[in-house]
Parts: C-alpha cells; structure tokens; sequence
C-alpha cells in the first residue's frame, strides 16, 4: 500500500504542477489508451448475449418450446437467430433452469423410447402399450430426421392394417412429412434415404409403401416399384454408370505411366432384364429297358372229304360188323406265330438358363494423349549432354513416336475389354487421339498496392491502437521535456533577499550566496526525473539549515 501511495502522489503533484493546456493533453492521452485497449481485446469477453445451448444448433420446434418455457417464468430478454437463441451472458443460469423446469431442453437420441418404457404400467391394456410405443418410436425417428443437414422439420406416421385369413396377413405403410431449411427443395437423393431409413426401423415394412410429402415444394415421393423419381433408381442408367466407372479405372491403371492421359468409356447395355430359356431335346434313338419273345406252333389232323354211302358208313362201327376194305390218309394242318415285346426310353435333355440382365454388349474406349508427352519421351531416349541447350526433337521421330505410342494404347486396352464376336474388328472401340499442348496463361500476381489495402482493411483497427499509442507516449515525451525546459528558461523565477540594499562587502556577499542558491535551485527544478520539488526542500533543510529558511523567506516574501 506504501508504495500506491507514493505512486498516487508523485502522480497527483505532477498534474497539480501541469499547467491547464497540459492537463488537457493528458486527459486526452488517458482517452487515445483506453480506446486502443478497447480496440485490441475486443472480442467475446464483451459481448453482452451468448447462446444458451454453447451454440449447439436448436430445431424450430424445440425453438417453440424453449420460448414458451421463457414466457412461463417471465424471462423476455432473449433473441431467436436462426438456430441459436441468445440470452444474457449474466443470466444464463436463470434461462436454463427455465428450461430445465419446464422440460424444454431439446431432446436427444432413445430419450422417446426410455420415456415410454418408463412410463409402463401392469394395469394399462395391450393396446395401449402397443399405442404409447409406437408414438415413441414415431417420435424417435422423427427426431433423427430433423437432424439431418438440411432437414428443418420432421414427421413420421405408420401404420399396420391387419388382413386377416388364412394364414394372417399384415400390411405396413408409412408417410414422412418433411421441410428442407429455408426454402430448399427435397431432392430424389435425400427422398430416397428417408424412405430407406423408415423401412429398416420398422420390422416387415418395404420402402415400396413409404412416401415422402416435401412442404416446401407441395411433392410426394412414392416408393413404388415404377415411380423412377431420379436417373439414379433406374436399374439401366444405374448399371451402365457403374460398368462406365470399372472400366474407366482400369484402362487408367493400365496407362498410369502415360502422363496426362485421359480415358472416357462409353457402355451399351443390353436392355433385356430377367431373361429364362428353357428347352427340351429328343434323343432319335430311344434306349431299350426290357425284351420279350413268344412263339407258337399248332397242328390239325382231320379226314378226308368223301366215304362209302349208306347208313353202315355214317353209323357206329359194329363190334362185328364187316371190316373197311380199304384204309385212306388223314388231313393234317400246321399253323406257327411268333410275337416280340421291347420296352424302350426316349432320352431327354431338359435345360433350364437364366440369363444375367443389363449385360455389356459394347464398349468403346476415347484416350487422349497429351503431345508434349511424346517430346518427353523422345528427351528421355535422347538425353541432352549436361551443359548444353535443350535440344529440339525432329517432326518425324515425334511422329514414329506418336504412331508407337497410339499402338502400344490400343493394344493394351484391347485387352481389358470383353471379347467380340468373331469376324469384328476390335480395334474400332478404341480410339486413340493426341492432344494439342497449351500453354497455360499464368495468372498474374496481384499488385502490392492491392495485396497492402487489402491488409490494411483486415488489421486498420490494431494499427490504430498502436498509432494511438505511439502519439500518447510521444505527446507524454513532449509534454515533460517542455515543462522542464519552461522550468530552466524562465527568467522570472528570482529570490530576492531583503537586505539587498545594504552596501559594502555584506551586500556583496549576500548577493553572491543569494545566486549560488539560485544556480542550486534553478539546476534541481531543470532535472526532468528524481525527487520532487517537495524532497528536493527537505534535502536542503538538512544539508543548510540557514541557508533554506534565508531563500524559503525570501521566496515567500517574493512578489512573484
């Protein structure tokens, strides 16, 4: 403390002993460097609101909820700016046990779903737990939507139809109803992630029966099968993009030595999808299983036509009766058949292909060359001697060059691409050309006026303090050094002792002591540092007592 206040007094006697032109000029000096102090640290320790959150972004719904929890409790000094709120730094405490008290702290990720299994009961219905965990999830899934970049508001609504039969069939549906920030379009990309998204969190749901409904532009996206929002869900566009992108990355794999090449591939696709051939096919000689024969062989015997007449012929024969004079020949009849049986297959040859869909079926190549690469390879097989000029290539070794060169390519690419039918030219899907070299204009280097005023607008204000300051420490420098010199030149300044009208040797010596003393005094005041005038008496008074209190009366009876 003894020394603030010495430090207090020696600055309290040095602006009592300024005159009023000086003390203006230091009150001035105080302004320039507070200002410039003002200027340097200017910065988030003087601003008067900050938000609420740390800056963590605030949807509008939360924003409504947040603002109602300020209005329940009488807090009005807040201001919404886009998706922060800010309030006073010094009551920022204050607004967030607003929040806390009210339940507006905005909601995080599970915060739905830990809410309604908390709040289960073992006296609520199963439809009612079946309702509350559905509005969970609803509310979850909306919430993550709200937090995707460019998503400012989100709603999701699904539902599931019982069919009934046999066996039971359910039907699951969807609607997401979302506004993009400001007053931006929902594209087909975006569209499509939502439906992809509501589809695998809900079980047995398809993202054919999800729709989209953008606010802002009044458009529905549907999940069917034949709504083709975008190029990108085309199978066609789609497949033939990719084929496109795998061959573009091989061929410039392949021609990674050739620097500045550059490979376009253009992919015809065959348009037929889910193509299946089925056939069967006939062998013409049929295969034997089982063989059988029968044959059959029959006689008949039988008399002749004719015989003696009468009733002796025809009758019995008696047992004495007279016996046939003459005997005649039988007649005999053979008969055969035969009969064979073969069992026998027909070989079958049953084919069953499925055909891959949207196939390559041409694909052709464009590479360009850049020319100056065949003058790097003609330096490369030509080296220039060291110390000697860069030598020009000839017009016709580049030419040999170029044509080596435009081989080698369509060679190497040939190679990479599916065959073709036998009889076709291949080498008509490539196609080699040379790029003409250009030189690039170089961009010009901005002017050093332009590149100093466009540092001058960005640091003007720290210049300014330290201008500021600069001036304060040399008007402070100025302003001592004329004080001092007012103090040494100033003729006006005289003690007078009152015995100056004495004579003889007395006068003469009073009068000398009298200018020793004023030498001794006007030497102290033209010191511009060390003690002040105050300390300077004291000295005096100790070192000649006699001496001080002759000048200090004169001074003091001195009219000026």
């Amino acid at each position: 403390m003894d020394f603030l206040n010495k430090a207090f007094e020696q600055v309290k006697d040095l602006f009592t002993s300024m005159t009023p032109g000086s003390r203006i000029i230091a009150g001035l000096l105080v302004v320039a460097i507070v200002t410039s102090v003002a200027f340097l640290f200017q910065g988030e320790m003087f601003e008067k609101e900050v938000p609420i959150l740390s800056g963590a972004p605030i949807a509008p719904a939360d924003q409504t909820a947040i603002i109602a929890a300020f209005s329940t409790e009488g807090l009005d000094n807040y201001d919404v700016k886009g998706s922060q709120v800010y309030v006073p730094r010094s009551r920022r405490v204050d607004y967030i046990a607003a929040l806390v008290k009210n339940n507006a702290i905005p909601p995080s990720f599970q915060d739905a779903a830990e809410q309604a299994i908390g709040e289960a009961s073992p006296f609520e219905s199963e439809q009612h737990r079946a309702d509350r965990q559905k509005m969970a999830r609803e509310k979850e899934m909306a919430l993550v939507l709200r937090n995707m970049r460019g998503i400012e508001y989100a709603s999701v609504q699904y539902d599931i139809e019982d069919k009934g039969g046999f066996p039971r069939r359910k039907v699951y549906t969807a609607s997401v109803v979302v506004r993009p920030s400001g007053s931006d379009e929902l594209d087909a990309k975006t569209a499509k992630s939502i439906q992809n998204y509501v589809a695998h969190s809900i079980a047995g749901l398809s993202s054919e029966y999800v729709s989209v409904m953008d606010l802002n532009s009044s458009r529905t996206f549907s999940g069917g099968i034949d709504d083709l929002e975008s190029v990108s869900d085309d199978p066609y566009a789609a497949r033939k993009k990719w084929f496109e992108n795998h061959w573009t990355d091989r061929i410039q794999n392949a021609l990674r030595d050739i620097k500045g090449s550059n490979v376009t591939v253009n992919v015809e696709i065959d348009p037929e999808m889910n193509r299946i051939e089925k056939g069967i096919k006939y062998d013409p000689r049929p295969t034997p299983l089982a063989q059988s024969s029968e044959k059959t062989s029959e006689m008949k015997k039988s008399l002749p036509d004719g015989g003696r007449p009468g009733l002796d012929a025809q009758g019995p024969a008696l047992a004495n009766g007279q016996a046939a004079v003459t005997a005649r020949p039988l007649n005999e009849q053979t008969s055969e058949s035969n009969r064979e049986e073969t069992l026998a297959v027909t070989n079958q040859d049953y084919t069953q292909m499925q055909i891959a869909s949207l196939t390559p079926k041409r694909v052709k190549v464009s590479v360009s060359i850049p020319s100056q690469y065949y003058a790097d390879v003609w330096h490369a097989q030509n080296p220039t001697p060291e110390g000697q000029a860069l030598a020009t290539p000839d017009p016709g070794e580049l030419k040999k060059i170029e044509d080596e060169t435009k081989k080698s390519v369509e060679e190497t690419v040939i190679t990479l691409l599916p065959e073709q039918p036998k009889g076709d030219d291949p080498y008509p899907q490539v196609f080699v050309r040379t790029a003409p070299q250009i030189s690039d204009t170089p961009t010009p280097e901005p002017a050093i006026a332009d590149t100093a005023l466009a540092w001058l607008a960005t640091n003007w204000q720290t210049l300014a303090a330290i201008g500021f300051g600069l001036m304060g420490m040399m008007m402070l420098r100025s302003m001592l050094a004329s004080n001092g010199g007012a103090a040494e030149g100033d003729s006006s300044f005289r003690l007078e002792d009152p015995s100056t009208g004495k004579g003889g040797d007395g006068a003469k010596k009073d009068e000398e002591a009298e200018n020793n003393m004023q030498g001794l005094l006007k030497k102290r005041f033209a010191q511009t540092s060390g003690p002040n005038l105050k300390n300077e008496l004291a000295e005096m008074v100790k070192e000649d007592p006699d001496t001080a209190l002759g000048i200090l009366q004169t001074w003091i009876g001195s009219p000026n």
